[in-house]
């Protein structure tokens, strides 16, 4: 378990900081002893030539000097390769791997904290073709609900990378209006500065994910909010998943190929 110290500026790296051992965290910490016990002797190959397949010790980084924030997953081989890099050069036991991810997952937790399981607009969430912002300017929409829910108030600007994906017509006074509109109950809670917190109960989720997985002997690669297993695995796989998140928020939510 890493806990590091506020950022002292938004481009700053956070410094490690000390603390002392509770209960909470010797909790923690035994999951992922299990969890990297597991990864260690699992049958996982990778053909990519600048990538070390036996690195795969797991740690879970918490934020802000304090455990109920951050707790992401990170430290596995295959996290700094892309989708369609694992999907091509990975092998559990020797057969290949599907990737598997919650969509729309932080939205998601901010119903749930919301109390506002039955609140959830049915289809997808980041289309806001409704309210003047088009389909296909998704992308977009969605690094944009992201840096709302990440930043500690309003984005005055887009955010980097966003803009190619939005006509020059729509502004980001458009876009906060439309998510708004489709959101009312939950926008409060976006601009409130509560993604590392949403970080804390989305990373809990996968340790959970990994955990069933494990007793029902299947490998799986978490990868933030999805899990890279072997491809027969896939159904079992996909139902354990909308177990362990309807569990921690009373909500089913979909689950898509990545």
């Amino acid at each position: 378990l890493v806990l590091r110290a506020p950022k002292r500026h938004s481009n700053s790296i956070a410094a490690y900081q000390e603390y002392v051992d509770d209960e909470t965290t010797l909790a923690l910490r035994q999951q992922m002893t299990d969890i990297n016990a597991w990864l260690d002797t699992a049958d996982i190959s990778c053909s990519h030539s600048q990538v070390d397949p036996t690195q795969r010790r797991l740690r879970r980084i918490f934020n802000n000097s304090d455990f109920a924030q951050g707790g992401r997953l990170y430290g596995g081989f295959w996290q700094a390769m892309s989708s369609d890099e694992r999907q091509e050069h990975i092998l559990i036991e020797g057969d290949c791997c599907v990737e598997l991810d919650y969509g729309q997952m932080s939205l998601l937790l901010l119903y749930a904290r919301a109390q506002a399981q039955d609140h959830v607009p049915s289809g997808d969430l980041y289309d806001l073709s409704e309210y003047g912002i088009p389909a296909e300017c998704r992308p977009g929409i969605k690094k944009v609900m992201q840096a709302i829910i990440n930043s500690p108030g309003v984005p005055r600007r887009l955010p980097k990378g966003s803009c190619k994906h939005f006509p020059s017509r729509i502004n980001l006074r458009d876009i906060l209006r439309a998510v708004e509109k489709k959101h009312p109950v939950i926008f409060p809670l976006m601009t409130s500065g509560i993604g590392m917190q949403l970080f804390r109960e989305e990373s809990d989720i996968l340790v959970d994910v990994l955990e069933a997985l494990r007793s029902v002997g299947i490998v799986a690669l978490p990868v933030h909010d999805a899990v890279i297993v072997m491809e027969e695995h896939k159904q079992t796989t996909i139902t354990i998943m909308k177990k362990v998140f309807k569990d921690h928020t009373g909500i089913t939510p979909q689950i898509t190929l990545g």
